[in-house]
């Protein structure tokens, strides 16, 4: 008879500190029991801080649950052999601070997780779960790593006679034969076989199926795959196979109801799922928590492969092994176009007797150093003055929507995680402002950066060469405009914000901005490069500056630049 567990809130709490919105939990409960799963596992009982599914302490979850056990599934937590391993032996006190005794608890099954070194120690803390009256299911982690003859000293712990033993493809590279063969060695002790599978390669569905046909009748997986990592194969998928293709009694429509109402926006933050790194993570077993860290910061993919390939004794996780080469690669990108419509030749027309494109590179060498610092242009002029001062220029092609454009196309020539973009004609920049921005786009990675300051004294809220903000109140663009908003009934709002042109991006960004052929509507109309980001469904947060600076736009312009520098 199968058994189908899921394990969304203990596998998925990698993604959320094991915090979850107490109706989600209620519902998941409730969608889960009406869809036949059988085993609900809640979470972790651990001594290691984290959210309160890290502990799923019995009295919270009662309450969670408001005293109402599901009608048919049991609850199940899990537990880590090492938490409760110190100094060699097993600390006996720590498994009582978090596992009591099973009459009262809502937990019905303890789920045990070791790994091939902590058998023996295992076998303690086993006996002591089972005598405080709890199932016992017992997971042997990291299989591919194991020969044979381990996977069967392993089999040596159904002395304890558990309720099942387990294998988990803790790094999502096992294939279809390998299951088979495990599940074989297993079975030999005589008790039911269970399996965990991870989607690394692409195969969780795939084992799992090969696992049921070699005897295996535990399986288990999670919503929508989440997961730590990649993720582990969908409960949803099991459930719709096992009813329509086996004839089984479980039912797919409750759980779909609960996905799209709880699961969709989860993913939606967390974007868990296969990449390209998880494969390669997964077939040189490597520990998923550092893929899964190094994605969730500004590195590039292939700066990401080439520090996982590199790390020694990558199956444990230790982030103090990739903090180095963690720092991000920024780059300056300057773009300069001569043939300015308003002002044509405009980057070389000189303040105070140094061309203005000079005086920009300047600032920005001030930031980031010379060495990544390049201006981008269609003029060879241009490159003639620019490589007379001793910094880099791409030329670029001639036919760059935007300023943002011609910095993409640059960009691919460039080996830069962040890449900066300020405007050839603001020759009072701040470079401060510039490391700003830096530092907001490594707090914010999913995000392009912009920034905004209050109109100055020389400036009008209806001058439409000054682009106005609207912002959220936690600095989420909302729309910028060259009319004068936002605006009231009476007329003008107070205090408006301008744009003031310093951006971050990464490279995915800059080439999905770059993908269209054609100025976005809005975009178009406004004629402001940032809100084809707005239109293309990205977030952008703004970063307040100061704003004493002034752009030139007109030839008039110049001689207001010169008596303010």
């Amino acid at each position: 008879m199968i058994k189908l567990l899921d394990c969304t809130l203990r596998d998925g709490g990698y993604y959320t500190n094991w915090n979850f919105d107490t109706q989600m939990v209620q519902d998941l409960v409730t969608h889960l029991d009406l869809a036949g799963v059988d085993i609900i596992e809640l979470g972790y009982k651990s001594p290691v801080k984290g959210g309160k599914y890290r502990k799923c302490n019995d009295r919270f979850i009662w309450e969670v649950l408001e005293h109402k056990l599901p009608v048919n599934a049991e609850l199940a937590f899990m537990i880590d052999a090492k938490d409760f391993i110190k100094q060699g032996s097993v600390d006996y006190s720590l498994i009582d601070d978090v596992i009591h005794e099973r009459d009262g608890s809502p937990f019905s099954i303890c789920r045990l997780a070791i790994k091939h070194d902590e058998i023996e120690a295992a076998k303690t803390i086993g006996r002591y779960i089972k005598g405080k009256g709890y199932e016992l299911i017992i997971n042997l982690m990291g299989i591919t790593t194991l020969t044979d003859q381990q996977i069967q000293e392993f089999t040596s712990i159904a002395e304890l006679e558990p309720t099942a033993l387990y294998f988990a493809d803790s790094y999502g590279n096992l294939e279809p034969k390998q299951v088979e063969k495990i599940t074989s060695i297993f079975r030999e002790s005589g008790v039911d076989v269970g399996i965990h599978t991870h989607d690394n390669l692409g195969l969780a569905f795939a084992n799992c199926l090969a696992g049921l046909d070699a005897g295996a009748t535990y399986i288990d997986g999670t919503l929508l795959g989440m997961g730590r990592g990649v993720g582990n194969v969908k409960t949803e998928q099991l459930v719709t196979f096992l009813q329509h293709s086996r004839g089984y009694e479980y039912q797919s429509a409750p759980i779909q109801k609960f996905i799209y109402k709880w699961m969709k926006a989860l993913h939606s933050t967390y974007n868990w799922g296969f990449t390209h790194n998880y494969m390669i993570a997964g077939m040189k077993h490597i520990h998923p928590l550092y893929v899964q860290t190094l994605q969730s910061s500004f590195l590039n993919s292939n700066r990401i492969e080439d520090i996982l390939v590199n790390i020694e004794d990558s199956s444990r996780f230790d982030q103090s092994k990739i903090e180095e080469q963690m720092q991000p690669k920024v780059a300056v990108v300057i773009p300069a176009r001569y043939k300015s419509s308003r002002f044509p030749g405009k980057p070389l027309a000189k303040i105070k007797g140094k061309e203005m494109i000079i005086r920009v590179a300047e600032i920005a060498e001030q930031a980031v150093g010379s060495v990544n610092v390049y201006v981008a242009t269609e003029n060879e002029e241009i490159v003639d003055v620019v490589k007379k001062y001793g910094y880099k220029v791409i030329l670029t092609s001639d036919s760059c929507l935007t300023g943002t454009d011609r910095v993409a196309e640059a960009a691919l020539e460039i080996d830069a995680d962040i890449v900066i973009n300020i405007q050839g004609d603001e020759p009072m920049l701040d470079p401060n402002d510039i490391n700003k921005v830096i530092q907001y786009k490594m707090c914010y990675p999913n995000h392009v950066i912009n920034c905004m300051a209050p109109l100055n004294v020389r400036e009008s809220v209806e001058d439409k060469k000054i682009p106005k903000v609207v912002a959220s109140i936690d600095d989420e663009l909302l729309y910028m405009s060259r009319s004068a908003i936002p605006g009231t009934k009476a007329g003008n709002g107070s205090n408006p914000m301008k744009q003031v042109c310093i951006y971050a991006f990464n490279r995915e960004e800059l080439y999905k901005y770059s993908s269209v052929q054609n100025k976005t509507p809005l975009e178009a109309q406004e004629d402001i490069e940032i809100v084809r980001f707005l239109e293309l469904g990205h977030r952008v947060k703004m970063v307040k500056v100061d704003g004493s600076s002034h752009a030139v736009d007109y030839p008039e312009d110049i001689e207001v630049v010169e008596e303010l520098l």
